[in-house]
């Protein structure tokens, strides 16, 4: 896990609303800027607080030596933070896994059942796999608050 400290420059900000019949309304933010010559991502399911020369501490990943992917941040200049969420991707973790190893047990035999599985349980890994790396995200950010 990286960390940058910085300040903010270029900020643009992007937002997604979608509805689903289902679950109802859920609205995607995003913020897009330097920090210094580093361009950053921040997503998130909250709205991010960040203004042009406002300091941000993020931690996250660099993706193709190009684009900071902010996984959790802080706003030393508002005193707020936020995280891209990890609560509900975990929960569909769990739901992922038990359908793949329902499909594994009741439907023993078939070929398109063990396809099915096998994709739910690697769905499920995934998802696992980014919840913690957000959890450890804010971690880092939380042991760096403590040594300010």
């Amino acid at each position: 896990m990286e960390q940058l400290r910085g300040i903010v420059s270029d900020l643009r900000h992007g937002k997604t609303v979608m509805y689903k019949k289902e679950t109802g309304t859920s609205t995607l933010h995003a913020a897009v800027f330097k920090l210094g010559e580093q361009p950053c991502k921040i997503v998130a399911n909250h709205p991010i607080v960040i203004n042009d020369g406002d300091e941000m501490l993020l931690s996250g990943t660099l993706r193709g030596d190009k684009l900071f992917i902010a996984l959790a941040h802080r706003n030393l200049t508002r005193k707020v933070e936020g995280h891209e969420g990890w609560a509900t991707r975990l929960c569909l973790t769990v739901l992922l896994v038990a359908a793949g190893i329902w499909f594994a047990t009741v439907m023993l035999g078939g070929g398109y059942a063990l396809v099915l599985t096998l994709a739910l349980l690697a769905a499920g890994v995934l998802m696992a796999g980014r919840s913690i790396q957000v959890i450890l995200a804010i971690m880092a950010l939380r042991r760096r608050k403590g040594k300010q």
